[in-house]
């Protein structure tokens, strides 16, 4: 092995560890669930002529394939190397899991509501999809890069989408 070499027993599951516990403490401190206003959730049962066009319920299906997509199919789709094949199951869940995380972190910085980033299946949907920008990356350096690395890559892409993604 190369003098050069990074320690992974070490490195890694502190820098995961870390960033674990900086995203909890992010949740913790500025996350909290949609309450459904605005949604036509409004607890009028009766025939109302205003209807939103997109309920979130109504979205589920579209949050489901998203999501199978994201950990299933990103992960099974990177075994067809012989190397690589159990590794890249094993880091597509790390980095989904993580990716989820701060992508909603991230999208919930530019719609604040009050001081709070408010949970809901459009901005779950739409972490879906800044992970998945992530996951592609992560099929084009597979083999090149070191967990830790796949890490900071995620952090950084998912904040430039973020970023990009802001209107």
């Amino acid at each position: 092995m190369p003098a050069y070499a990074t320690n992974m027993r070490l490195k890694f599951p502190i820098v995961a560890l870390i960033l674990e516990i900086i995203t909890i403490i992010l949740f913790a401190v500025f996350v909290v669930y949609d309450d459904g206003e605005g949604h036509g959730h409004d607890g009028d049962h009766s025939n109302s002529t205003h209807h939103t066009p997109q309920e979130p319920m109504a979205l589920y299906p579209m949050f489901q394939d998203v999501h199978v997509m994201i950990f299933i199919g990103f992960g099974f789709l990177m075994t067809f190397l012989k190397r690589y094949g159990f590794s890249s199951v094993g880091v597509n869940l790390l980095l989904a899991a993580f990716g989820l995380q701060w992508g909603l972190l991230m999208q919930g910085v530019w719609h604040l509501t009050d001081g709070k980033i408010k949970v809901s299946i459009f901005k779950i949907i739409n972490a879906d999809f800044s992970t998945a920008t992530v996951l592609i990356s992560f099929g084009a350096v597979l083999g090149k890069t070191s967990p830790v690395q796949l890490l900071i890559m995620t952090i950084m892409e998912i904040t430039i989408f973020s970023i990009n993604d802001h209107r």
